[in-house]
């Protein structure tokens, strides 16, 4: 078994759990809860990330960015094995413990991008040198009586995926489906085929294993129903102005503390290592208003370029 990656220049900032407890970031934290059969959905730092048994082991999706040996925690909930993940998407709150698992299995876009550290990780190395199968639509992941079938579908990062699990009825989604709508990083087109892709196997699912949260399996319904449309030139009425969320500074009178599951304020807004700088939003952005989410999207961005 691989060591744990080694936190302890972060022992003296602070982790703010969702209960209010406080532990230091070198400490390794899990929170578990069972949501089907055989699956189960984990908190130990970044976004939510899950453990799926098959019949002679487990499978993890996503790795968080918590301490800690995760492999070894979540093969104590089976006791069975749990040798592979799947990376839903390369960012770092989903990929930073990827090295103690012997496959990692990624679109072929986040090679290059996954375990790469975001600023407030300085001084922790994260090895990058586990082995990699790159995965692709309708590919399927083998773990004995359990089908996980792969979708591209990456407009969140441009190698992100969706996972379909047929026996318990779940779609694992990352970052792509976000509970109240989301901003459109392409362009509305792809969404719109994107969900598509899983709008026929709508009938296959009932829930969505996303980052942030558990969702209804209808969001993808009101996903691609939205950037229907958009293209069909449907416009709503303009939204009222959001202040927008920062994560909670650190206390300038105690120790540094972080946020569970929110970014580390040296993590933004300069965005994540890898991606396009982030700047002021272009004049043509516009915001369309479906069954009570928001939909961000560029009006220059509406269909794919033409080959």
């Amino acid at each position: 078994m691989k060591e744990a990656i080694d936190f302890s220049c972060k022992h003296d900032i602070l982790i703010r759990h969702k209960d209010g407890t406080l532990t230091p970031m070198d400490e390794p934290y899990y929170e578990v809860t069972q949501i089907a059969p055989g699956t189960w959905q984990i908190m130990s730092s970044g976004d939510y990330h899950y453990l799926v048994e098959g019949d002679d082991e487990g499978i993890a999706i996503d790795t968080g960015y918590g301490a800690g040996n995760l492999r070894e925690f979540l093969e104590s909930i089976i006791h069975k094995p749990v040798r592979r993940c799947i990376n839903t998407h390369y960012h770092f709150d989903h990929s930073a413990n990827n090295c103690y698992f012997d496959l990692v299995y990624m679109a072929e876009e986040d090679v290059d991008k996954a375990t790469v550290a975001y600023p407030s990780f300085d001084g922790i190395t994260f090895p990058r040198d586990y082995s990699v199968e790159i995965v692709g639509d309708s590919d399927i992941i083998p773990l004995n009586g359990r089908e996980l079938e792969i979708f591209k579908v990456g407009d969140h990062t441009p190698g992100g995926i969706a996972i379909l699990d047929r026996k318990e009825r779940l779609l694992f989604a990352g970052d792509e489906i976000m509970p109240g709508g989301k901003m459109i990083s392409g362009t509305v087109e792809k969404l719109y085929q994107d969900m598509g892709k899983l709008e026929a196997h709508r009938g296959e699912f009932d829930r969505i294993c996303s980052g942030p949260s558990m969702l209804d399996g209808e969001e993808v319904d009101i996903f691609f129903e939205a950037a229907e449309k958009i293209l069909a030139g449907e416009k709503s009425p303009a939204p009222k102005e959001e202040r927008p969320h920062f994560p909670r500074k650190p206390q300038s009178d105690g120790p540094k503390i972080y946020d569970c599951q929110h970014p580390h304020p040296e993590d933004v807004p300069g965005g994540r290592p890898g991606d396009k700088p982030k700047g002021p939003r272009p004049g043509h952005m516009e915001t369309f208003l479906y069954r009570g989410r928001r939909f961000m999207y560029d009006s220059e961005k509406l269909y794919e370029a033409k080959e």
